[in-house]
């Protein structure tokens, strides 16, 4: 049986509704630094008309891939820690074409919101998460 790493609880909740053509990462960074989110995690689904995602391919970088919408979300989930002082979001995004097929991988810049995208917040309170970067891949890991 594993450790904990770390413990908190929760502060708050959040909920929040994104509109057409938002950027959803800028508008998740907003969203957790206007309400001084320091540790959290999130949920979210909705609708994007464009989608840039990032897959990690090692030594710290990621390889892009956008698509054209409308998209479905089928899931967005990601956390909140901090990064160099500042609050930092990662997310993942999974959503489908009118066909049914689905893709997804890391949320990036460039993801915008189509009919609307709806998240639920949990701020964590009496936790420290801090990223740094793992020396191996160099991907920003939480902090033990």
């Amino acid at each position: 049986m594993g450790l904990i790493l770390k413990q908190g609880k929760v502060s708050k909740v959040l909920v929040e509704r994104f509109g057409h053509g938002e950027d959803i990462l800028e508008r998740l960074t907003d969203l957790v630094q206007k309400n001084h989110v320091y540790a959290g995690s999130f949920t979210a689904i909705g609708t994007v008309e464009k989608a840039t995602v990032g897959y990690f391919i090692g030594d710290g970088q990621y390889s892009n891939t956008s698509f054209q919408g409308p998209l479905e979300v089928i899931s967005c989930m990601g956390n909140v820690s901090m990064k160099e002082g500042h609050p930092y979001v990662h997310a993942h995004i999974t959503f489908a074409d009118k066909e049914g097929k689905t893709c997804g991988g890391h949320l990036m810049l460039g993801t915008t919101v189509d009919a609307t995208f709806e998240v639920t917040l949990h701020a964590y309170e009496d936790l420290n998460l801090a990223r740094t970067p793992d020396p191996r891949t160099r991907l920003l890991v939480w902090d033990t």
